[in-house]
């Protein structure tokens, strides 16, 4: 007895098979049992075409993917030695680097304390040369009964002292090459509700909160969308599946 055999699809006739089915599946209508079951055995011949090219393709991505993985394997090792090599000079980088930035804020620490005191010392002589001037004129005016110039004397009295604006300058030296660059971050501890309130205030952009959707939907999975959320739009994403 003869048995029958069953040539494995080849690539053209996969293609010629999608041509078929998806035309097919382009003037089908379902306007009535019957052409709803025929759509049904469509979808399943055409699970049947994907199923076959899946099959098809698989040795193929699978070598591709021995040689990719091959690849990755070495250059994760050369990545490795690479970092390996380097890990003692990033440590000792890291190091220097908290060394010159403690340093720095030290100096700028005493830098700025040093330009408070000398700015407050400028302003006690600036408001005692001031008195000064403004006494005599006021002894001048009383002496001589001018009543303008005492006047004047009042002004300066009621005025406010200014001093010269001091600055004290860094003593940080400047080297060729390294660059001390501010960079402002928000703490990883944030109050979620207090940042919520923000925004429902409208102080800050809505683009400060950034939905869980993950969480949002297993808790829609849980719940089957019956337990509202403000904010929150839940819906039945309803879908159909085929075996081949």
């Amino acid at each position: 007895m003869n048995e029958i055999s069953f040539a494995p699809p080849t690539k053209d006739s996969l293609s010629e098979d999608v041509v078929l089915w998806s035309d097919r599946a382009k003037t089908h209508v379902i306007a009535d049992a019957a052409s709803c079951q025929k759509a049904s055995f469509l979808l399943l011949s055409i699970k049947s075409v994907r199923h076959g090219i899946q099959r098809w393709f698989e040795p193929h991505i699978e070598a591709a993917m021995e040689t990719k993985r091959k690849a990755d394997a070495a250059r994760k090792a050369l990545v490795d030695e690479r970092d390996r090599m380097e890990s003692p000079l990033v440590t000792a980088e890291a190091a220097v680097k908290r060394g010159l930035l403690a340093y720095e804020q030290a100096q700028e620490r005493a830098r700025l304390a040093e330009e408070q005191r000398l700015q407050e010392e400028a302003r006690q002589h600036a408001e005692a040369a001031t008195l000064a001037a403004a006494a005599a004129l006021e002894l001048e005016a009383t002496a001589t009964g001018d009543v303008g110039m005492l006047a004047e004397a009042e002004d300066i009295f009621a005025q406010p002292i200014e001093a010269p604006v001091v600055s004290v300058k860094t003593t940080m030296p400047k080297i060729q090459g390294i660059t001390y660059r501010d960079q402002w971050k928000a703490h990883p501890t944030i109050d979620v509700k207090a940042l919520a309130g923000a925004v429902a205030s409208g102080a800050v952009p809505v683009t400060f909160l950034q939905p869980n959707l993950t969480a949002i939907n297993q808790f829609a999975r849980a719940t089957e969308g019956t337990q509202p959320v403000a904010g929150v739009k839940f819906f039945n994403d309803r879908s159909i599946a085929a075996r081949a």
